[in-house]
């Protein structure tokens, strides 16, 4: 997608205060605001990022029709609760919040994040998270033929999940509907020659989803380059285990397993990202 920020009018530019967004936020935004932080900073931790680009965003907890993105130009790596801009349902700034992060203009709004916020929240009410990645190892598959192949366990668990679409640089109208009517009930798009979109219903199982997708990938790659004939898992092996996955008592496939270890790993490594 293209990154075209637009920047505050000079009405906008007077309203701006320095206060932060833990002194206006609801319990439950702030808790939003948290999770979305540590999602930004454990995708940073673990080489899932593409400088400033790529876009990820939550859905507000007690406010379904606002959302929060992050200003355009701030590395994952530096992304703190306070720091995210709150829109509602068209895109327009609700709070008046300076990020903590110095970027190339005050509250720069990505037309890009906006435009996935409307289009997944106010076509899924289910979602609360997405993430839009340039992973290298998914932009090589989404580049071929055959897309996502079923050669691992982490494919199994997402091939059921995921959809294609064709890329397009300009998001124009046809591009919006295009993008709605391939989402559906799907939770993966891979997008040709591009990259990919994860959804969750927490930050926590958009993480495991993005995650896994980038394994299976690479799982993929490795296999392709050996050159040797790939061992494909056939229709009924992969609806098994799929039943299999996803009815077991010992594992939860949402994330929800490993996101408190993640969120210690963060209290451990740069706790300030709660700030």
């Amino acid at each position: 997608m293209p990154y075209v920020t637009y920047y505050l009018g000079e009405e906008d530019m007077a309203n701006l205060t320095t206060m932060r967004a833990e002194n206006i936020a609801s319990d439950a935004e702030w808790q939003t605001r948290c999770e979305l932080a540590a999602l930004y900073r454990i995708m940073d931790i673990y080489a899932m990022t593409d400088l400033s680009n790529q876009a990820v965003g939550a859905r507000v907890k007690d406010e379904p029709d606002h959302y929060l993105i992050h200003p355009y130009g701030i590395f994952f790596e530096e992304i703190r609760a306070s720091d995210f801009i709150k829109i509602d349902g068209k895109g327009n700034p609700v709070d008046r919040v300076i990020p903590s992060v110095a970027t190339a203009a005050v509250n720069p709004i990505n037309d890009g994040v906006k435009n996935l916020s409307h289009w997944i929240f106010g076509s899924r009410p289910e979602v609360n998270f997405f993430i839009h990645a340039h992973c290298e190892d998914v932009m090589a598959v989404s580049s071929t033929e055959s897309g996502l192949l079923p050669l691992s366990q982490a494919a199994v668990y997402l091939m059921h999940l995921t959809t294609y679409i064709d890329y397009e640089f300009f998001e124009d109208d046809v591009f919006a509907e295009k993008f709605k009517k391939t989402l559906g009930n799907h939770d993966i798009i891979i997008s040709h020659n591009h990259g990919y979109y994860a959804l969750g219903r927490t930050a926590a199982e958009v993480f495991f989803r993005a995650y896994f997708l980038r394994q299976a990938c690479s799982v993929q790659l490795k296999v392709m380059y050996t050159g040797d004939k790939m061992r494909l898992m056939d229709p009924e092996r992969v609806a098994r285990y799929q039943e299999q996955m996803y009815s077991s008592e010992h594992y939860n496939y949402d994330g929800s397993t490993e996101w408190q270890s993640l969120l210690r790993k963060l209290d451990r490594q740069c706790p300030d990202y709660k700030t």
